[in-house]
């Protein structure tokens, strides 16, 4: 696996606690929108990702490790351009995947200021 993706998470909104129990952590690069900033993990990446984020890579935060089971067509072109993507963690057979998520196994909570984020993956 090789690491395409790393950024530093910065903080996180006040509800984002209650997003990431609720099995949905969503990710966005510093500046964020004010109407996000609540219920959003904000993060500075290094760089753009160097490929496209693909079902069967690893997302890790922090200390967990997720496997992305489903990419949504959209997801891929906003992490490139705004830092932004949306994790459901280990959402029920069936859930609709949207456009602009991914779908992943494993488990998470609210990451802290300093912790790592990366996206790994076969080149």
């Amino acid at each position: 696996m090789t690491v395409y993706y790393e950024s530093t998470i910065l903080r996180a909104g006040e509800e984002a606690r209650d997003m990431v129990d609720g099995g949905v952590l969503i990710l966005y690069a510093d500046p964020i929108p004010d109407a996000l900033e609540s219920v959003s993990v904000v993060h500075s990446p290094t760089g753009k990702p160097e490929r496209e984020v693909r079902a069967g890579d690893i997302f890790r935060i922090g200390e967990a490790e997720i496997e992305l089971v489903a990419v949504g067509e959209r997801a891929d072109e906003n992490l490139r351009t705004l830092g932004h993507i949306v994790v459901y963690l280990n959402p029920d057979e069936g859930t609709t995947l949207l456009p602009g998520a991914v779908h992943g196994r494993g488990p998470a909570s609210l990451p802290t200021a300093g912790a790592k984020l990366s996206l790994s993956g076969q080149p």
